[in-house]
């Protein structure tokens, strides 16, 4: 989806440099003035914001969580899971959501949860603790989904679940303010790139068969048109945030930052660009 913005944001005049951040303080890229934009790391650049740092959301592209809770083969329903292990993903913001999930469900105190860090399965491989009968059931993002499937487990749906996840561009108060033109423009590019994913195959394939090819190969086995399919089904229609997933998001990370108590989430959003792309949207 990144790239896909980045040529629709060529399109319309703006020259996006998309770079890899080595390191995890995302925040301190756009307070420093090294980067304009973030795409990612929105769960914790909620304590930036509270500690009164001036970034601001403008969009995000995928709104609720693009997990698949997979479980063993007797699992029938949510109840079976009861007294059982359950197995989370060690690592980024997915222990923080899958715990909030299971607690909103009434099942996270009537299970034994085990924490399976990455470098003991692999990129996603909690689902082995399931397959080898160590636990009962896991989520797994859905472009991770279809080994575990093929290994025996299967999916146990559940209800659409807000949760604000990666390709949120976020920036600061003194960039938007000063490059309010082009900022502008990037957000637009982000409404041509939802559109272009969604309705437009080819273009997309053109595109992710480039440099997204190269770095998805390198952290799993690569498939570019399921990938594609994948990715596609997970964005949202517009690039606007969900009113829950900005709830679930900031619900998650106070349970491990009590410090956010007193602050709303919702000053963490200017919508003011999304929402006339909206208007337009339903003036045609």
């Amino acid at each position: 989806m990144l790239y896909t913005i980045k040529h629709a944001a060529y399109e319309r005049g703006v020259e996006l440099e998309v770079a890899l951040q080595p390191g995890r303080e995302y925040g301190e890229l756009v307070l420093r003035g090294d980067a304009d934009l973030l795409a990612e790391n929105y769960y914790n650049l909620q304590t930036y914001r509270a500690r009164g740092a001036p970034l601001v959301s403008l969009a995000t592209s995928v709104t609720w969580l693009n997990e698949r809770l997979l479980v063993a083969p007797d699992v029938q329903s949510f109840d079976d899971l009861r007294g059982r292990v359950f197995a989370i993903r060690g690592q980024g913001p997915q222990e923080l959501i899958n715990r909030l999930w299971l607690r909103d469900m009434g099942l996270h105190d009537t299970m034994e949860i085990v924490v399976i860090p990455e470098d003991e399965v692999g990129r996603w491989g909690q689902w082995r603790k399931v397959v080898s009968g160590e636990a009962v059931g896991t989520f797994v993002t859905h472009l991770y989904a279809d080994g575990p499937l093929a290994a025996g487990l299967k999916e146990l749906p559940f209800e659409p679940y807000g949760f604000i996840g990666n390709m949120t561009l976020t920036t600061s108060r003194s960039i938007l303010a000063a490059k309010h033109e082009a900022i502008e423009q990037v957000v637009r590019a982000a409404f041509d790139a939802v559109r272009t994913f969604k309705t437009d195959r080819a273009r997309t394939l053109e595109i992710m068969s480039g440099e997204p090819a190269r770095l998805l190969s390198a952290e799993r086995d690569f498939q570019l048109e399921r990938t594609y399919d994948i990715l596609r089904d997970e964005l949202s229609d517009a690039p606007v945030p969900s009113a829950q997933g900005i709830l679930n998001t900031y619900r998650m990370v106070l349970a491990r930052s009590p410090e956010l108590a007193s602050y709303n989430p919702l000053l963490g959003w200017d919508l003011t660009i999304a929402s006339k792309l909206v208007d337009e949207q339903l003036a045609r």
